[in-house]
């Protein structure tokens, strides 16, 4: 039946049926919405958390260099107010050409091919290991189903990615802090930086990635530590296939 829907009109009818869901749970009036914060307001949310991560050298590295811009244009400075819920795609929208987003790399059935948008799961992974660090409330994540890297080409821990598919698979998480908070990005030559910015201090919360080698998978708890150190959380647990 899938074959004989042109995906256009399926991811169009998915996003529909999600839609309709969130709206049945009470969510969509939750969801965060495109609106920046002001040049005054700004300066009052300061740097609490960061991250840095490699920008990998590959035959798309500019075009998902300028993907992640586009997407970025949409997240940063975007209050997340106490009790609002954060969704990639609620305010990315499709990632499609009329927004001006080129191919890049993406892993697809398991094989890394070229694909509109690509590249933008390194933003939502980024995105998935600051709310982890802040204590937020991780409401759908989805991990790739395979560990394509090795320790020499790996830019962030197994079991930090958050892949996103438009229609399909999002990354959200509820601000459950008594504060607002908002995302800033730095792109550079091979590196991007990102901050998870509040007007007042946060507690930021160690994360450890505690890997178990299997015979065909590696499985990865996602342990967060509590403000003790000495107590923690398995937030989730994730298998990835070897590649062969």
């Amino acid at each position: 039946m899938k074959k004989l829907i042109p995906s256009g009109l399926r991811v169009r009818l998915r996003v529909w049926q999600r839609y309709l869901l969130d709206l049945s749970a009470g969510q969509v009036s939750k969801f965060v919405k495109y609106n920046p914060l002001s040049d005054e307001q700004k300066p009052l949310f300061q740097e609490r958390i960061t991250i840095f991560q490699a920008l990998m050298p590959t035959t798309y590295s500019e075009n998902k260099k300028h993907n992640l811009a586009l997407a970025i244009k949409r997240i940063q400075d975007v209050a997340i107010n106490p009790g609002e819920i954060f969704s990639f795609w609620y305010l990315v929208g499709e990632p499609d050409r009329a927004k001006g987003y080129l191919e890049g790399r993406s892993l697809v059935d398991n094989q890394l091919k070229a694909e509109l948008g690509g590249g933008l799961c390194q933003l939502s992974g980024i995105i998935y290991f600051l709310a982890l660090k802040a204590g937020l409330v991780i409401l759908e994540r989805h991990s790739h189903s395979h560990d394509i890297y090795t320790e020499s080409t790996r830019f962030t821990p197994l079991g930090s990615d958050a892949t996103i598919v438009y229609g399909y698979k999002d990354i959200r998480f509820l601000n459950n802090l008594e504060v607002p908070v908002c995302f800033r990005f730095t792109i550079k030559e091979h590196e991007i930086s990102a901050a998870l910015c509040s007007p007042q201090p946060i507690t930021e919360f160690k994360v450890e990635f505690k890997l178990e080698e299997l015979k065909d998978e590696v499985k990865v708890d996602t342990v967060r530590f509590l403000q003790n150190q000495s107590n923690f959380d398995v937030v989730n647990s994730t298998s990835y296939q070897k590649l062969m």
